[in-house]
C-alpha cells in the first residue's frame, strides 16, 4: 500500500480539526440498548433469545455414525466433505438465512455462516478439531433502498491436524488465501449469528425481535463496532434518532473508520436537519472511500458493467495508485482495456493478475473468462 501523499494526509488531519464540539459531548447507550423506545419498556435480558447454534439433531448424529467409522478424525472429516461435495446430503446458498447447524441441514439452506455452524457442528461430532474463520475478503458494497451501504463478512471453517490445515468454505472456488483471516471464538461467532438473524428480521418489518436479536449480539460481544452500527440502522430505520445517533457514535468510538457509521450518521443529521454535522460526516465519508481502492474497484466495476469504459479505467488507476497487489484490479483493468481496443496495455494487465492469482480456482476462472471473450469476438 502507497503511503498517503502529504497533501492527502493534512486534508485527514484538517478534517479531524474541524469536527464540531457536539461530538466531544459523552455517548450515552442506556437508551439504545434498553429497547425501551421500540419495546415500550425497558427489555428483560433474561428473555432475549438463546439458539443451541452446534447442537445437532438426533438423525444428524445418527448420519455422521456412519462416516467412515473407525477411521481418524481427519479421514472421517474428509469423507464427510466428499459426501458434501456428492449431495449426499444438500445445502442451498440463500443470503438471507442464517440457521443454526440443524436447522440447515434439516432445511436443506443457509448462508455462509449457516453452513461453517453446521460444518464446525459436524465436524467436532467426527473428533476434528474444527473453528470459524473470518476472511477478510475485500468489502463488497451493496445500496439498500435507502442507498446506504452495507458492508459483508465472510466466514469459513478451518480444521487444523499434525497433516496440516484445510478450510472447508461453502464456496471455495471464490476462496483466496491471500486474504487476511483470524481465527473466531464460537462466542465471535454467535454474535454476528444473532445479528445477520435482527437484520433478516429488521427487513421482514418484525422490529421487536429485530431489537433482541441485535441487543443478543451485543450482550455477547459488546465491543464489537458492526453490531452498535447495525443496531442503529435498526433504530433510524423506525425514526428512534436519538438512539440510532448513539449507536452510531458508540461504532466509532470502537472503530474510527467504520464507514457505514460514518455514512449512516451523515444521513441522519441531513435528515434531522443539522447541517454543520451532517456535512462532517459527509467529508470524513468521501475521504474514505476515495482513498480505498477496494471502493474505488467497487466503482470501476460498476462503470465496466454499464459500459463506461473510460470511467472504469480512471477509477481502476486510481485504486491500483494505492494498492497495487490485487489480482482482480489488474484483470478488471485487463478487460477495460480490451474493451477500449488497448490490446497491448490489456495483455499486461492480464500478465499481472495472473502472476497474482496463486489460487487455482481463480486462474481457472480467469482463463475461461478470456476464453469466453475469445471466442465471442470470432
Amino acid at each position: 500500500m502507497k503511503a498517503l501523499s502529504l497533501l492527502a494526509l493534512a486534508l485527514l488531519l484538517a478534517a479531524c480539526a474541524a469536527a464540531p464540539s457536539r461530538q466531544h459531548d459523552p455517548i450515552d447507550t442506556r437508551a439504545a440498548l434498553s429497547g425501551t423506545a421500540i419495546l415500550g419498556e425497558p427489555v428483560d435480558i433474561a428473555q432475549l433469545p438463546e439458539h443451541d447454534l452446534l447442537t445437532l439433531a438426533p438423525e444428524i448424529r445418527e448420519y455422521l455414525a456412519t462416516i467412515a467409522p473407525g477411521a481418524s478424525p481427519r479421514q472421517r472429516l474428509l469423507a464427510l466433505i466428499q459426501a458434501f461435495e456428492s449431495r449426499e446430503f444438500r445445502v442451498e446458498y440463500d443470503a438471507d438465512s442464517t440457521l443454526s447447524a440443524t436447522e440447515t441441514y434439516r432445511q436443506q439452506r443457509g448462508n455462509c455462516l449457516a453452513f461453517t455452524l453446521m460444518m464446525v457442528a459436524m465436524a467436532r461430532e467426527l473428533g476434528a478439531e474444527a473453528y470459524f474463520n473470518q476472511v477478510d475478503v475485500p468489502p463488497v458494497w451493496s445500496h439498500d433502498e435507502a442507498q446506504t451501504f452495507v458492508v459483508y463478512r465472510h466466514i469459513n471453517m478451518v480444521s487444523e491436524s499434525a497433516r496440516g490445515r484445510r478450510v472447508v468454505d461453502f464456496n471455495l472456488d471464490a476462496y483466496d488465501p491471500l486474504y487476511d483471516q483470524r481465527k473466531l471464538s464460537d462466542t465471535d461467532a454467535f454474535a454476528q449469528f444473532y445479528s445477520n438473524r435482527g437484520i433478516e428480521l429488521m427487513k421482514r418489518n418484525e422490529r421487536e425481535e429485530a431489537f433482541r436479536y441485535l441487543r443478543k449480539a451485543l450482550q455477547l460481544r459488546p465491543e464489537d463496532s458492526s453490531l452498535w452500527s447495525n443496531l442503529g440502522a435498526l433504530y433510524s430505520r423506525y425514526g428512534y434518532y436519538d438512539e440510532a445517533e448513539q449507536s452510531y457514535r458508540q461504532a466509532l468510538a470502537l472503530r474510527p473508520n467504520n464507514l457505514v457509521a460514518i455514512s449512516n450518521l451523515e444521513r441522519l443529521y441531513r435528515h434531522n436537519g443539522r447541517k454543520e454535522l451532517a456535512d462532517y460526516y459527509a467529508q470524513r465519508a468521501r475521504y474514505h472511500r476515495e482513498h480505498n481502492p477496494y471502493y474505488l474497484f467497487y466503482q470501476a466495476r460498476n462503470a465496466y458493467e454499464h459500459g463506461e469504459y473510460r470511467r472504469a479505467k480512471q477509477q481502476l488507476r486510481r485504486a491500483l495508485w494505492q494498492y497495487e497487489d490485487d489480482h482482480r484490479f489488474h484483470f478488471l483493468m485487463g478487460l477495460t482495456n480490451y474493451r477500449l481496443g488497448a490490446l497491448e496495455a490489456s495483455k499486461e494487465s492480464f500478465r499481472e493478475a495472473f502472476s497474482l492469482a496463486n489460487n487455482p480456482a481463480t486462474v481457472n476462472a480467469y482463463a475461461r473468462k478470456l476464453d469466453y471473450l475469445r471466442r465471442v469476438q470470432q
